[in-house]
């Protein structure tokens, strides 16, 4: 209750004709209430004067020179990617790989199983070492002149023939085992021991994460910055202190008719920590511009908001949201949010120090 609260009860009362003991009790009340906030208002200026300015260090902001570039965003991939299929049907009986293995070029991966090949395999070098033996008994007659010469063609092209039908059974035979083509990493594996391989069905990609390139997308007006051959960094998102230099490997002569978009390659040099899929951005430059820059250190996160403390006119902490925008060394931009000269804290508080007075030390 407040005193215009009070006295607009007075008023009601008085305005009611009350008796002399209830014009009595108001007065009390109403001396009561000044009683009471004049305690109210002490005790509060009691409690401003005593609590002091926190002690923060502040920064001037001041325009700065920063680098103008266009951010486009893609995922790595393998340069040298290698999907592996069955060209025949059988049974898995060897599987000597798993997911995240390296393993060399020529590397046995997968024995698949197959009676019937075998066999022919077994038919054909029977074949092809009778038609040698045959072969020889006749060229060795004709040599002493007691063989036709139709019979040493026949003999030679009895041969030619065996040897063919081997060279095609161990053809098949080789489908049998599955090697590696490239040197690489084990990324998918769609098969287990035991079970049936079909023809044409993909059962293990290998990468050769030695080789990558960042695929981005860059839009059509932004294209004139691009060229083959330049330097571009490259920030991955799950790197964020790193910055790493690569360069254009191509740009994709094509463009996506419903977005007006390009495909620019990136390569980048080869690091144990990059894995395909990695998500990161492309920065290409485009020449010098000015901006808002601010300490790092003077950015907060309160409720999940991204924003800084500034010094009011007044010398109380201010919380102001900022938009971020590329990072730089110490320092960040602040795409919106802050102005040349506003003064900003960048000293650590743990605790909120909206609304209360401060002062630079």
């Amino acid at each position: 209750m407040n005193i215009a609260t009070l006295k607009d009860k007075i008023i009601s009362i008085d305005k009611a004709v009350l008796t002399g003991a209830s014009v009595v009790a108001a007065l009390a009340i109403l001396a009561g209430g000044y009683a009471l906030f004049g305690k109210q208002e002490s005790f509060a200026a009691a409690e401003q004067k005593a609590e002091a300015p926190i002690a923060v260090t502040t920064l001037t902001i001041k325009p700065g020179i920063v680098d103008a570039v266009v951010s486009a965003a893609g995922t790595l991939n393998s340069r040298n990617t290698s999907m592996l299929s069955s060209k025949i049907m059988g049974r898995v009986i060897a599987l000597n790989v798993n997911e995240g293995d390296y393993v060399s070029q020529g590397t046995l991966l997968i024995k698949i199983e197959s009676n019937e090949i075998s066999a022919q395999a077994f038919q054909a070098q029977a074949a092809y070492n009778n038609a040698k033996l045959q072969y020889d008994r006749i060229k060795k007659l004709f040599d002493e002149s007691a063989a036709t010469q139709m019979e040493m063609d026949l003999a030679t092209l009895g041969l030619a023939s065996a040897e063919a039908g081997l060279n095609g059974a161990k053809a098949m035979e080789s489908y049998t085992a599955i090697v590696a083509p490239i040197s690489g990493r084990i990324v998918e594996k769609r098969i287990n021991p035991g079970e049936m391989a079909l023809p044409g069905q993909p059962l293990i990609k290998i990468e050769d994460n030695r080789n990558l390139r960042l695929e981005v997308t860059v839009r059509e007006q932004d294209l004139r910055f691009i060229q083959t051959g330049k330097s571009v960094k490259v920030r991955i998102d799950a790197l964020p202190d790193r910055e790493i230099l690569a360069r254009v490997g191509q740009v994709v002569p094509a463009a996506d008719i419903r977005t007006h978009s390009f495909i620019v390659k990136i390569d980048v040099p080869s690091d144990k920590s990059l894995i395909t899929g990695m998500y990161g951005k492309a920065l290409f430059s485009m020449g010098k511009r000015e901006s808002i820059l601010v300490p790092k250190a003077a950015i907060r996160k309160l409720s999940g908001v991204t924003g800084v403390y500034i010094v009011s006119a007044e010398g109380s902490a201010v919380f102001q949201m900022v938009q971020l925008g590329d990072a730089g060394g110490d320092n960040i931009e602040a795409v919106t949010g802050l102005k040349a000269g506003d003064r900003v804290i960048v000293s650590m508080h743990d605790a909120r120090l909206d609304g209360k007075k401060v002062v630079s030390k």
